[in-house]
């Protein structure tokens, strides 16, 4: 009879008995290894991706640095560029400002030549054309280039032909006009309201006395030997003569202010010729006449009434080109 073979164990058989406090230690233990992994584990892993952010920024980090080293390299080449420019802008400002500034004084000079040209044609005033002109040439006083020079020579000669040029009022004069003109006016108007000069159909209806005194009167003639007879003017004729040399001296005041001598004489002339004759009848005929023979003593052919020199060289200027070449000023590159 065989015999059953027991198994034969290597390892001694252990067992364990564990009371409460053991499996609760045992508990512990094994709780504490896991979450000694997962703490560990976690990390591991919160390590690597610290590490690969680190690594990103780093990354980037570089980038920008080399992008900061290429903008750094731009600007200084830009900025070596602007020196560039800006030394040569500064050329062409050397080159040009000088007739700049020359063209810009030769326009503020043109504005008060208008201005004095202004003065004399409108308003006939020589006095502060020269004025005008005399602001005009101390505006050039400190240049002494070849076209200021030449200008300054014409509003000299300009000033000295004002200087002797006869002053003439023509405000007060054309104001005397305007008194003869009232004068003359207000007498035709009385004589037009007089009834006297009424048409025979408007006067009142005479008596009888009254016109055998009228007829009465006819009969008698009074003669003054020794002295010129003036004729009588009916009031018709008063009335036209009168209109006539108001006409006349509205045509010698419009002369005034053209400087139309042979115009102005020959109105002032009509006026004496109308009135002289019954200034002996009227009183105010030779206040008139006289005042007239007063008026045409004036000479507007020696009044001068525009600038002769300083238009012309001003209009030579305006044609000459401010920069003689365009090599003169020097390029400017990028």
């Amino acid at each position: 009879m065989s015999q059953t073979r027991q198994p034969i164990h290597v390892f001694p058989k252990i067992t364990l008995k564990l009371g409460f406090w053991g499996r609760v230690t045992v508990i512990l233990v094994i709780v504490t290894l896991i979450a000694s992994y997962l703490l560990y584990y976690h990390g591991i892993r919160y390590k690597n991706r610290e590490k690969a952010h680190y690594d990103e920024l780093s990354g980037e980090l570089q980038i920008l640095k080399e992008q900061n080293i290429q903008s750094h390299t731009k600007n200084v080449i830009l900025q070596q560029q602007v020196d560039q420019l800006q030394a040569q802008l500064g050329q062409v400002k050397t080159a040009i400002q000088p007739t700049q500034k020359q063209t810009w004084l030769i326009k503020q000079v043109a504005h008060y030549i208008d201005l004095a040209e202004q003065q004399l044609w409108l308003q006939h005033d020589s006095r502060s054309a020269l004025l005008l002109l005399e602001i005009a040439d101390q505006l050039l006083q400190d240049y002494a280039n070849q076209p200021t020079l030449v200008l300054r020579e014409a509003i000299a000669q300009d000033k000295l032909m004002l200087a002797t040029n006869q002053q003439i009022d023509y405000a007060g004069t054309s104001l005397q006009l305007d008194a003869l003109k009232k004068v003359l006016n207000q007498t035709v108007t009385v004589q037009k309201n007089n009834p006297v000069t009424q048409a025979p159909s408007q006067q009142q209806p005479q008596s009888a006395w009254q016109k055998g005194w009228q007829a009465f009167e006819q009969l008698i003639s009074i003669q003054h030997y020794g002295t010129k007879n003036t004729p009588l003017l009916a009031q018709d004729q008063r009335w036209l003569i009168q209109q006539n040399a108001y006409l006349a001296v509205h045509q010698a005041q419009l002369a005034l202010w053209l400087q139309q001598q042979a115009r102005y004489q020959q109105s002032l002339d009509e006026v004496i010729t109308l009135l002289e004759p019954y200034q002996s009848l009227h009183p105010q005929y030779a206040t008139v006449v006289q005042q007239v023979q007063q008026l045409r003593t004036v000479n507007l052919s020696l009044a001068q009434n525009k600038l002769v020199h300083t238009p012309r060289v001003l209009a030579t200027l305006a044609q000459a080109e401010p920069i003689p070449s365009e090599q003169a000023v020097p390029s400017v590159t990028p």
